[in-house]
C-alpha cells in the first residue's frame, strides 16, 4: 500500500474505532471520498459507495480496516519512540521525622 493511503489511514484511524462499536459519525465528503478511492484500489474496483447510508459506511471502514490491519508490518505506518523522546522525571522521597 502506498505512503500517501498508508497516512490517511491512520490519521483517521478513530473512524475504524467508531465503527468497531457499531455506528460512524459524519464523515466530511473528502474523507469518504478518499475511504472510497482506497477500497477501490486494494480492495474492489467496482466498488461504490452510498453516502447516505450509515451502514454502507461502515462495513467500508471495517472492510478496509481489516485489510489495512492484515498487511505485514512494514508496510504499516508504525510511530516509533526516540529514546530522547521519552522524559523521566525523579521524584525525591519525603523523610517522615
Amino acid at each position: 500500500m502506498e505512503l500517501e493511503y498508508r497516512k490517511f489511514l491512520k490519521e483517521h484511524y478513530n473512524n475504524y474505532e467508531t465503527a468497531l462499536s457499531g455506528y460512524v459519525r459524519n464523515l466530511d465528503l473528502p474523507v469518504l471520498k478518499m475511504y472510497e478511492h482506497i477500497y477501490r484500489l486494494y480492495l474492489n474496483p467496482t466498488f461504490i459507495l452510498t453516502i447516505w447510508c450509515g451502514d454502507c459506511r461502515m462495513q467500508m471502514l471495517l472492510r478496509l480496516y481489516k485489510y489495512y490491519e492484515s498487511l505485514p508490518i512494514e508496510n504499516k505506518i508504525v510511530e516509533v519512540i526516540e529514546p530522547e523522546q521519552v522524559i523521566i522525571k525523579k521524584t525525591k522521597k519525603k523523610k517522615n521525622g
